[in-house]
């Protein structure tokens, strides 16, 4: 017995030792990103804060003088009195929005480490979805550095997330925007060398900006980002990453987490009769999905588009991408053509008024990429084949959203959820004229075959018309109807035609029905 007992207390010992010393490891880290900064640049006494705020609503932006950060305190600024305004952090819809402002504090600490430019205070939308965090988040900020003329050395301060998975977010390198840190306050948060926590020893930036005045492309969001950031944000990536050997550089960088390059490894190359086609052959990428969204004749559209002497890229981004991956991957597409979803968005790294087909099943189609592309100016078309050959019967995922709802079919009325028809019928009975969406979530999600034939035929139109296009500027296509289709009034109207448009601001007359949709005829 004593004998069991010493071994037991022997193993006690042993893990003790083991979690003492991976603790040990833990704060040496911690520490390090509270403390890093602690050196040769402690500056006192600083000037109050000062607060001005421009906007109003979910639109409004504030700057602050001398704002600081620390472990004890958070974000604040010092004043006598509250001048603190709130300010909008989020670019998303407005079930979103997060109204955002600093403590206040009388006085100053003792020692403070100074940094003579600006920090940008900013919020994230799902930023584990690739296209959410560029088109909410990333290009949003963008935009307010742009607009602010910030230097290299500004900052960033990432103050909230909505939907935060940080499991499920690859380590995205934004080193393009600055050589600044990016402060966050979530330990797994801190994904690449530039996130830090905050420190103990207090850092106050000589200016601050919160906010981006809630801009976006997108319907729900009261500003536009100009057409001309999204072309900046391109060649700034590309110029970062990719040009002048940067490739070769950021490729043997060591990469901790696989993802990074998944995309690149997973990557294949279609040409005809295997023959290295010359720099005048058009590219199409086809993104297949493989969660959900499944495209399940992809490999018959690639032999068409192959038959056609293109060169066919065959993506799968579900295994991982970051943000440079996929500029390198999508930097020299013609065509995109995928599932709708998260994929489509990154037809921002293809050169201006190369096309995008989202592929949408029979009963599912919506205009979120419509909106961001006519502001980009990448050609879009929502691809929806009518025919019930098209459809694809998924009673596994219908079973999922029915359950989701609370709602158990019959084998007979579960063959008609996912029939040939539309099921008025049941919707009727079950929830009583509206689903709720749950309709909607199965046909958005939903295997799906393409129309083939038309689509190639479309693809060849889209290509042919190019030598055309070259000399017309984005808008003139849109004014022609050749930039969207079929479903873009309201992403027109936004971010083309409308005063404070992403194309110059000013309002534009054109006829309605403008929209030309060569694909259904």
């Amino acid at each position: 017995m004593k004998l069991i007992l010493r071994k037991f207390l022997y193993v006690i010992f042993i893990l003790f030792i083991l979690c003492a010393l991976y603790f040990l490891l833990f704060i040496d880290r911690y520490h390090e990103y509270h403390d890093w900064l602690i050196g040769d640049h402690l500056t006192i006494p600083l000037a109050q804060s000062t607060s001005k705020c421009q906007g109003e609503g979910r639109a409004t932006v504030c700057e602050f003088t001398n704002l600081c950060v620390d472990r004890k305190y958070g974000v604040y600024i010092v004043n006598q009195d509250d001048i603190s305004l709130t300010a909008n952090v989020m670019n998303s819809d407005e079930t979103s929005d997060f109204f955002w402002k600093p403590a206040v504090r009388s006085s100053y600490p003792e020692k403070v480490q100074y940094i003579n430019d600006t920090v940008f205070v900013y919020g994230l939308y799902a930023p584990f979805h690739f296209s959410h965090w560029m088109f909410n988040g990333l290009l949003p900020l963008y935009s307010m550095m742009r607009t602010y003329n910030a230097t290299r050395n500004a900052w960033l301060m990432q103050i909230h997330i909505v939907d935060d998975q940080p499991s499920q977010m690859i380590p995205q390198d934004i080193s393009f925007l600055t050589d600044g840190k990016e402060i966050v306050f979530n330990y797994e948060n801190m994904l690449t060398e530039m996130q830090v926590m905050p420190p103990t020893v207090p850092i106050c930036f000589a200016n601050a900006v919160v906010g981006a005045g809630n801009r976006c492309s997108l319907y729900y969001c009261e500003k536009n980002i100009p057409a001309e950031h999204y072309d900046q944000f391109r060649n700034d990536i590309l110029n970062h990453f990719i040009h002048n050997g940067q490739w070769e550089k950021y490729m043997q960088k060591e990469q901790a987490d696989k993802r990074v390059f998944a995309c690149i490894n997973s990557t294949k190359i279609y040409t005809f009769d295997n023959s290295k086609n010359d720099a005048n052959t058009p590219v199409i990428a086809v993104l297949q999905r493989y969660r959900n969204r499944y495209i399940l004749n992809a490999e018959e559209l690639i032999n068409a588009l192959v038959k056609q002497k293109y060169t066919i890229k065959f993506l799968n981004f579900d295994v991982g991408c970051s943000l440079s991956t996929t500029a390198k991957l999508l930097k020299d597409v013609d065509v995109l053509i995928s599932s709708h979803g998260n994929g489509i968005g990154d037809a921002i790294f293809m050169a201006p008024k190369t096309s995008v087909l989202s592929i949408d099943s029979r009963f599912y189609s919506e205009p979120w990429f419509a909106y961001v592309h006519t502001a980009t100016g990448r050609r879009f078309y929502n691809f929806q084949c009518e025919s019930s050959d098209c459809q694809v019967a998924d009673i596994k995922l219908a079973k999922q959203v029915l359950e989701q709802e609370g709602v158990t079919l019959t084998y007979y009325e579960l063959l008609e959820y996912v029939g040939p028809k539309y099921p008025t019928r049941l919707i009727n009975k079950y929830f009583a004229g509206d689903d709720k969406g749950a309709y909607s979530r199965y046909t958005k999600d939903v295997t799906r075959l393409v129309d083939v034939k038309n689509l190639v035929r479309f693809v060849k139109e889209i290509l042919e018309e190019m030598p055309l296009i070259k000399n017309k500027s984005f808008v003139e296509l849109c004014e022609t109807g050749k930039c969207c289709g079929p479903w873009c009034d309201g992403a027109l109207e936004k971010n083309v035609f409308k005063k404070g448009n992403a194309w110059g601001g000013e309002e534009r007359k054109t006829a309605a029905g403008v929209i030309n949709w060569k694909a259904a005829a």
